[in-house]
């Protein structure tokens, strides 16, 4: 029932989400990103994680770029499909160090590979298909971050960025999904810890 419903809501939503323009896209995901920038755990954490916006989500290379040269230490995810996992790697260089991979995220290169534990993250900046109001996020179906992050004792602040039309009334969750404590959109932030 439950994998039923998390379908169907993922096929609406990246419908929804893949109808967007690339205009609508930039436009919105400047706002958000602004946003993020405006969070006072985000100007205040060192370590940073982004994911690589791939498709029609949320366009985080400028956000990333930013905060580089801001001085932030930056991190981004490594599929390791061998292994069903992701790991996080230290990114030092934009232009030269990430490629496309046969999966069709840009990754860093195996020579750029400097993995960092999750416990020396402060904040981590996710995607997503949909997330609820009270944190709840729809990945793609794979679970990475869920497996990453669910036997952490010292957790990050988890951020997800997505557009409005990301937001829906309920996701059914599992015992191994993992909430956000914050959802960033072009409207508003969402403000999640202390919700069950």
């Amino acid at each position: 029932m439950i994998i039923a419903k998390k379908k169907e809501i993922r096929h609406e939503i990246l419908r929804k989400r893949n109808s967007l323009s690339l205009n609508d896209r930039i436009e919105k995901s400047r706002e958000i990103c602004e946003r993020l920038f405006g969070l006072s755990e985000f100007k205040e954490a060192k370590v940073v994680h982004f994911y690589i916006n791939t498709k029609s989500e949320v366009i985080t290379e400028e956000a990333v770029r930013m905060a580089m040269t801001s001085g932030k230490d930056v991190v981004v995810p490594v599929i390791d499909k061998k292994h069903h996992r992701i790991f996080l790697s230290k990114l030092l260089d934009y232009e030269m160090e990430l490629s496309i991979t046969s999966h069709g995220i840009y990754e860093p290169l195996p020579d750029f590979h400097r993995e960092v534990p999750v416990h020396e993250i402060q904040l981590m900046i996710l995607p997503g298909v949909a997330f609820d109001l009270n944190g709840h996020r729809l990945g793609y179906g794979a679970g990475y971050y869920d497996k990453l992050l669910e036997n952490e004792e010292h957790r990050p602040l988890l951020v997800a960025l997505a557009y409005e039309l990301q937001i829906v009334e309920y996701i059914p969750v599992g015992s191994h999904d993992v909430k956000m404590d914050k959802i960033v959109t072009e409207e508003r932030i969402v403000e999640v810890r202390g919700k069950k």
